[in-house]
C-alpha cells in the first residue's frame, strides 16, 4: 500500500515527467480543415507568481525526501510570504499573451476567417461545459501551471514557465491536439540578483518574464504545426 501511496504524491509533485499528461499532435487532415471552421479562444487566470531563495527551498524540504514527500500537498499549498511582483511590475498574463500570439499565427499560418474574440474562461476539464458555451468550431485554450523565479545560486535568480495549450472539437467535446511548454534558462554565473530585477521599474524582469513566454508560444507553436 505505501508504494501506490508514494507513487501518487510522487505524480502530484510532477516529479517523475512521465506522470504528466502526454502530448498529441494534429492529423493532417485536421490541419487541412482549421480555415473553414469558426475559431474561438479562452485563457485562464495565472497563478500566484512565486519565488524563494536557495536557503528557503532547502529549508522547505528539511528533514529528507520522504518527508517531502508526505507533505507535499501541504507545501504546495503555502503561499509565498513575498510580495505580488508580477502585480507591482505588471507583468500581464501569460496565458492571454500566449493564446493571442497563438490565435494571430494560426490566423496567419491557416488564413482562418472566423475568430471570436478571446475570453477569459477557466473551464478546462468539463468539456460538455465547453460543448453548450460554444455550440460548434473549434476552442483554442491555454493555461499555466507555473511562473515565477526559481533560485540559480544563494542570491541569483531565473525565471520559469510552464504552461500548456490544446484544441478542442467543440461540437463533439473532444479534445484533439493538447501540448506543454517549459521555459527555465539558467546561467548559474551570469543571472541577476532580486535588488537587480527590481531595479528601474523591473525592467531586467520584464524582459526575463517576455522572454520566457515567447519561448514557450514558440514551443507550443511548433508543437501545434508538428514539427
Amino acid at each position: 500500500m505505501w508504494p501506490r501511496i508514494l507513487l501518487v504524491l510522487i505524480c502530484i509533485s510532477g516529479a517523475f515527467v512521465g506522470c504528466a499528461k502526454d502530448s498529441t499532435r494534429l492529423t493532417a487532415e485536421q490541419r487541412s480543415v482549421l480555415k473553414s471552421v469558426l475559431l474561438h479562444s479562452t485563457y485562464d487566470e495565472a497563478p500566484t507568481f512565486r519565488y524563494a531563495s536557495r536557503g528557503e527551498k532547502t529549508s522547505a524540504f528539511a528533514g529528507g525526501f520522504l518527508f517531502g514527500l508526505l507533505f507535499v500537498p501541504a507545501a504546495m499549498a503555502m503561499d509565498s510570504s513575498h510580495d505580488d511582483l508580477a502585480t507591482a511590475y505588471r507583468l500581464g498574463n501569460p496565458s492571454q499573451t500566449i493564446e493571442q500570439t497563438l490565435t494571430q499565427r494560426m490566423v496567419s499560418e491557416y488564413g482562418l476567417g472566423m475568430v471570436r474574440p478571446s475570453e477569459f474562461v477557466e473551464v478546462w476539464e468539463e468539456l460538455d461545459t465547453l460543448k453548450r458555451l460554444y455550440s460548434q468550431g473549434l476552442l483554442l485554450q491555454v493555461r499555466t501551471v507555473q511562473w515565477g523565479l526559481e533560485p540559480s545560486s544563494w542570491s541569483q535568480f531565473h525565471v520559469v514557465l510552464k504552461s500548456s495549450a490544446r484544441l478542442v472539437s467543440v461540437q463533439d467535446a473532444k479534445e484533439i491536439w493538447y501540448a506543454t511548454c517549459a521555459s527555465e534558462k539558467v546561467d548559474e554565473e551570469g543571472d541577476p540578483k532580486l535588488e537587480d530585477l527590481r531595479a528601474k521599474d523591473g525592467d531586467l524582469l520584464k524582459t526575463m518574464v517576455k522572454e520566457a513566454m515567447e519561448s514557450c508560444t514558440a514551443e507550443l507553436w511548433s508543437k501545434l504545426k508538428g514539427v
